[in-house]
């Protein structure tokens, strides 16, 4: 093993093994795969005469009727089709090029002309597989060219992945998506009484297991990586059924009724159903449209629009009637389907299907409700369902020779040693042993760096009169930030207004009290439901005045708890976001890897990209959030637009620009050469594998060359890190006595053996402790690191000791403190436009909205530049 290799590997902590959901994978010896080229060309067009798209699932169904069915002869064994442009298999066809003519339907319905599609199928090339040996021995560690896009190698696992697939993807009631199959009825995995429950709360939707699979490349070997994933199903039927289920009508005419007011219902109903696909179905007419198409709008009263027929206004309800014998009442509801086609929901027909949506907060409750409650529980639900992957029935891995062992993987992990938690006190610092890995508490404790506030203003915001509860709340609140170190010198009294001129208030007040923004507070109590009070007051601070808001949610609850006094734990976590809000610290940790943070001028950084909700017009975002002080523990943040849904930072050199010169304004390294920035830690949220050489080219390299600028050739060192959550590896403790109460790893467990990549230098850390469910790791991929070398054990501890740094927690967290801080900001994008625009900003876009991506764009505002320095996001 080479060094570099070696230097990969860390030895820190104590052995502990786990089972992993990854399963061994093992293909013949024979070493070609023959690559096809598929193009599907639909000979007739769509609505409009406009050309059809065939889809992966479509296209997968055509394939297999021609190898199967119409054309067996030339396939001696069926390929596998990506459901793209792509079809495999270890067996040549009996051609290198053919065009084939193939029924569009699957049956032929008498009296109609049969549509068709055109299939060409070119031989490419032949991929040598065997060079993923060469791969997966590590010879080609740091060498992501050997791997990209094209090569041999990509091509070859490509083709594992279709092969895996083929046989769950054409089971029949099976949906899929992705890289996931999802099941009605799981075999071998039998429906509990709660999932039961689950349905009834669910309906008109319904939750059913998926089957994530994945053929991963690691260091020795191929597996194939398995998760239960949560699929959300729409069951086929009829429209009008559906929207009455999901407002819970009685009968039709209530949802029309319900519907023509002027409530939210429909708007309810609306964002409900967008992107839902449907089919036409006129009652005694031979369908026009077998095929699924997209709710784009829904409209009230849809026989009372008119259209232009022949020149003749005419009404869409004279229509139905003159021309299908169909009778729309007055009121119905109807859809938009493509640009201009409208039908009432009473001719639509819902065909089973995958719901894509964004989720009612109660749906999202009953999905946490329905994952497996602990590890174990995870685990025995994958191998329960391990029938429904096929793979030993399948004849597209029977036929490429490919077995996949049934057993899950065992491997070893290290459970690193916590940082000690340091606070303030009178008498000097004050270290903290932790007694359970990644826990803590802040009670009796003073913060580390209190925060200066000179004034605060109060405003009870809840459209009601403040009474007793609520100054008994205030005066336990100001107890306990001075018990944390927090003095509060001056305080309004609570003000009550209804919050319809947020900016006009606050200025106000602060100029009666003769209170500057510096060190100004602003406390705002609102009611129990006021997402848009609380974008508000928000907007104004952030965006319009520049001063620190803190909302107070002023629930029932919480006023039952003021009654009883068993506010504590509320009060310490206001606490913390108060403080690090206003520019204190609340704690630092202290490791080995903290003090070599400190030795030198860093800073760390925090980068994120976020995309809208499917179906919105927004932009994306991205964030990023730089470190300035010695301890990694005080962030400057900032945010810009991205076209829509770009993963790279387009303004990466803007915001580091920036971030370069707040970290100059606390250290002037003109005069003071020894506060000159010597190094950064950069921590990428969001990357995909796909994307790591685009982000190098991109990010990596245009940072290294604004550096250089700066600094010249004695620019500050760089380590880039990727920081990934989307991924599905999951380890189990073997044992109880080696896991937490959750039955989740410890605090600190680190994997880089046994899944390891074998090109890139990566790990797995849990820096979180068990809470419910299975605790997910995240994966850190070191794309360079000119600071450490590779080191293993000290890039661990790094990450693990700045997941210790986030403020508003007493716990380690999942991710280091910096991306979850980029994350927070992303959050926050609405309080930068408009109110007009938080239907788009929250992923409610719809038709009915004359706003465009460029309005959105054009109305985006900067974070005040009185905050620039401090941790508004908090």
């Amino acid at each position: 093993m080479n060094t570099k290799m070696h230097a990969r590997y860390g030895t820190d902590g104590h052995r502990m093994d786990v089972d992993v959901n990854a399963f061994s994978l093992s293909w013949a010896p024979r070493s070609v795969i023959m690559h096809y080229d598929v193009s599907i060309k639909p000979d007739f067009n769509g609505p409009g005469g406009k050309d059809i798209n065939v889809g992966g699932e479509k296209g997968t169904e055509i394939l297999q009727r021609l190898q199967v069915n119409i054309r067996p002869e030339l396939f001696p064994k069926p390929g596998a089709f990506d459901g793209k442009k792509n079809l495999y298999a270890f067996r040549p066809f009996k051609f290198t090029s053919e065009r084939f003519e193939v029924p569009w339907d699957k049956e032929h319905t008498p009296g109609r002309k049969m549509k068709t599609v055109t299939i060409q199928i070119v031989l490419v090339r032949r991929v040598d597989i065997s060079l993923l040996r060469k791969v997966l021995s590590g010879n080609e560690q740091g060498n992501p060219s050997a791997i990209g896009p094209g090569t041999d190698v990509a091509s070859s696992l490509n083709m594992l992945q279709a092969f895996l697939q083929a046989a769950p993807k054409m089971a029949k009631g099976n949906l899929h998506k992705g890289k996931s199959v999802y099941v009605q009825w799981s075999k071998g995995y039998q429906q509990t009484s709660d999932q039961k429950r689950i349905d009834e709360r669910m309906r008109p939707l319904r939750l059913v297991d998926g089957f994530f699979q994945s053929a991963r490349m690691t260091m020795g070997s191929l597996i194939v990586n398995i998760d239960l994933s949560v699929g959300v199903v729409l069951q086929e039927m009829q429209l009008e059924a559906l929207c009455a289920a999901f407002l819970k009508c009685s009968n039709f005419r209530h949802l029309n009724q319900l519907c023509s007011a002027s409530g939210g219902e429909f708007d309810k109903l609306r964002h409900f159903l967008r992107d839902v696909k449907v089919s036409i179905h006129i009652p005694g007419k031979a369908s026009k449209s077998k095929g699924r198409r997209a709710i784009r709008n829904l409209i009230r009263d849809v026989g009372a629009h008119s259209f232009d027929r022949n020149g003749v206004p005419t009404t869409i309800r004279d229509y139905f009637l003159s021309t299908h014998g169909v009778r729309i009442p007055p009121q119905s509801i109807g859809v938009v389907i493509g640009n201009h086609e409208i039908f009432p929901i009473s001719v639509c027909v819902v065909p089973e299907q995958l719901y894509k949506s964004k989720l009612l907060p109660d749906h999202v409750r009953e999905v946490l409700s329905f994952v497996p409650k602990n590890p174990r529980e995870r685990l025995q639900r994958i191998k329960a369902g391990w029938q429904n992957l096929e793979y030993d029935n399948s004849e597209f891995l029977k036929g490429a020779d490919i077995a996949v062992r049934p057993e899950a993987l065992t491997i070893s992990g290290r459970i690193l040693p916590s940082p000690q938690i340091m606070y303030g006190g009178t008498h000097g610092p004050y270290k903290l042993t932790l007694g359970k890995p990644g826990t803590w508490d802040v009670m009796r404790k003073t913060f580390w760096a209190p925060a200066k506030i000179s004034f605060v203003l109060i405003f009870n915001l809840t459209g009601r009169r403040h009474g007793e509860e609520m100054k008994a709340f205030m005066s336990f609140l100001f107890k306990t930030l001075s018990e944390r170190g927090i003095a509060v010198p001056k305080t309004s009294l609570i003000l009550d207004d209804n919050g319809a001129d947020p900016k006009s208030l606050i200025r106000r007040e602060a100029e009666k009290h003769n209170a500057k923004p510096n060190g100004l507070l602003v406390l705002a109590l609102l009611p129990e439901n006021a997402a848009e009070l609380y974008a508000n007051v928000k907007r104004v601070g952030d965006i319009q005045l520049g001063v620190p808001t803190q909302c107070i949610r002023w629930s029932s609850k919480l006023i039952q708890n003021v009654k009883s006094n068993r506010v504590d734990q509320y009060l310490n976590n206001l606490a913390l976001k108060i403080n690090a809000r206003c520019g204190g610290v609340n704690h630092v940790p202290s490791s080995i890897a903290m003090n070599y943070l400190a030795e030198m001028p860093t800073m760390v950084i925090g980068a994120d990209v976020t995309h809208p909700s499917p179906g919105s017009t927004a932009p994306s975002f991205a964030s990023l959030v730089s470190s300035r002080d010695p301890q990694c523990s005080i962030y400057s943040a900032q945010m810009k637009i991205q076209p829509f849904r770009r993963e790279i930072i387009e303004s990466v050199d803007d915001m580091m620009t920036k971030a370069i010169k707040i970290f100059r304004m606390n250290s002037d390294d003109t005069k003071y050469p020894h506060f000159k920035l010597r190094r950064i830690f950069f921590f990428r949220d969001g990357v995909s594998e796909g994307e790591f050489e685009t982000v190098r080219e991109l990010e990596l390299n245009a940072l290294k060359r604004l550096l250089e600028k700066f600094y010249g050739r004695d620019r500050p060192r760089i380590t880039f890190i990727v920081v990934g959550k989307r991924h599905h590896f999951r380890f189990f403790p073997k044992s109880g006595g080696t896991a937490d109460a959750s039955g989740n790893c410890p605090s600190g467990f680190v994997v880089d053996r046994g899944i390891e990549h074998p090109v890139y230098s990566d790990f797995y850390l849990q820096s979180q402790p068990g809470l419910k469910g299975t605790s997910i790791p995240a994966h850190y991929t070191v794309i360079e690191d000119e600071n450490l070398g590779g080191n293993g054990d000290r890039l661990q501890s790094l990450a693990y000791a700045l997941c210790h740094t986030y403020q508003r927690s007493t716990r380690s967290v999942k991710l280091p403190a910096p991306v979850y801080y980029a994350d927070l900001v992303c959050q926050r994008a609405k309080f930068h436009f408009q109110p007009r625009f938080s239907n788009q900003l929250d992923g409610f876009s719809d038709a009915a909205t004359d706003d465009t991506p460029e309005s959105l764009t054009q109305d985006f505002r900067n974070l005040h530049q009185n905050l620039d320095m401090t941790m508004h996001f908090m």
